[in-house]
């Protein structure tokens, strides 16, 4: 395919877009490095490697989706509301627990602290305490952290190199970031994605959740944003062109197009975001 078009609109656009690795039908079909490639920060795209282990532990038979959070850490509150009482995993993963604004809580007491102020699963809120409470109870369920649990069960099928992955004070994988990745790493989780969770005649983790996970469970439509608006799933965002995609800041997208069999990963240290991906839909999405 023609790279060019899509590399001249970034240039001419000024943005700090570090790489761009497209697939297609399995297949490399273009690259372009503007630094040299190495393992960078890809921020929220976190959130759906955590996803992603929340399904090979609900596989495994080690949690539900209607599993309660204070179930996972029984004594944590003493007194709790009745919104904290309901409040589930689905919730934390549909960023629905309740919680009115974006926070980032240092540990598990913390993040049971915060203020419920609607009701669980009513209002989708973009919040990392939602993520990392989803990872503390992998670890809970599974005695495990998040990046040790996908160790063997991800990250070394897929062939990615054991990445650094933060923890917090209390020692949970922050789920919600701190993930660090190549781009060649992002375009491999795609392809696992686009393949339904096999890889290599494994299924490593089922069909049904990669399908579940990536369709729309919750409105966002007050965000009133191109490719924002489309609905969240479990960790993943609904897209134009009938894309999903992981996202994080500063411009770190893996971008599934199931209805052309492609991915499109990208690293970057860019602020303005949109533009490196709208640029896909007018440069690379016409190629393929």
């Amino acid at each position: 395919m023609h790279i060019n078009p899509y590399v001249e609109a970034i240039n001419r656009l000024s943005l700090k877009v570090e790489g761009i690795l497209v697939l297609q039908h399995g297949e490399e079909i273009a690259r372009y490095r503007w630094i040299p490639e190495r393992p960078r920060p890809v921020y929220s795209v976190s959130k759906s490697f955590t996803s992603l282990a929340v399904g090979m532990a609900i596989d495994e038979g080690k949690l539900s989706l209607t599993d309660r959070v204070l179930e996972a850490f029984p004594g944590r509150v003493p007194d709790p509301s009745p919104r904290l009482s309901a409040l589930t995993l689905e919730h934390l993963l549909t960023m629905s627990r309740g919680h009115p604004e974006f926070s980032r809580p240092v540990d598990v007491d913390e993040a049971l602290s915060q203020p419920l102020t609607t009701d669980p699963g009513v209002r989708f809120v973009y919040d990392n305490g939602a993520t990392f409470l989803a990872s503390a109870m992998v670890t809970r369920a599974t005695g495990q952290r998040v990046r040790e649990f996908l160790i063997g069960r991800l990250f070394k099928p897929l062939g990615i190199p054991e990445p650094v992955w933060e923890t917090s004070v209390d020692d949970h994988t922050l789920g919600a970031t701190g993930l660090e990745l190549t781009t060649g790493s992002l375009a491999r989780f795609g392809q696992f994605l686009l393949q339904r969770g096999n890889w290599e005649g494994k299924q490593l983790v089922s069909a049904a959740w990669i399908d579940t996970a990536t369709r729309a469970h919750i409105t966002t439509k007050m965000l009133k944003d191109a490719d924002y608006d489309l609905g969240y799933g479990y960790c993943f965002w609904n897209c134009r062109h009938g894309a999903y995609r992981a996202d994080g800041k500063n411009g770190q997208y893996v971008v599934v197009l199931p209805g052309k069999d492609a991915v499109v990963a990208i690293s970057s240290d860019e602020e303005t975001m949109s533009p490196i991906l709208y640029a896909v839909w007018d440069h690379i999405l016409p190629e393929l």
